[in-house]
């Protein structure tokens, strides 16, 4: 993730939450495709990143819970940790069900990413008159 001042006198920057999001998918991405091909592996633990929550302390948003059954977002670093689930005879934690969901999960949070930003984009061509 950037370390760079993403808010303005006008607001957030639309365009740089959209490419943190982006990074961080894609790291996701990359750390789910590295537990599935650990999945033979004997005594490994699959591993996945931070919630996405933590980039948006950078960003002037708070959360409001509009219900009662409403959870808080938890700020947390945004690195790599191991995730605990049930072994098989080897000591492999791997799920592949559990992993390719997450990544079917992933893509399909890719592709709301992508056509944020052209909506976005979209608006600011038709301020423009362009």
């Amino acid at each position: 993730m950037r370390n760079t001042d993403t808010t303005s006198t006008s607001g957030t920057n639309l365009f740089a939450l959209g490419q943190d999001r982006l990074n961080w998918l894609q790291a996701r991405q990359q750390v789910l495709a590295g537990n599935i091909a650990n999945a033979d592996t004997p005594d490994y633990k699959p591993k996945d990143v931070s919630p996405f929550e933590a980039a948006l302390g950078q960003f002037d948003i708070t959360p409001v819970a509009t219900q009662p059954g409403h959870f808080g977002v938890s700020a947390s670093d945004t690195s790599v940790r191991e995730v605990d689930s049930e072994s098989s005879l080897d000591g492999n934690q791997v799920s592949l069900d559990q992993q390719m969901e997450q990544v079917a999960d992933v893509n399909d949070q890719q592709h709301l990413a992508v056509n944020i930003y052209g909506k976005y984009m979209s608006m600011f061509q038709t301020v423009l008159g362009k």
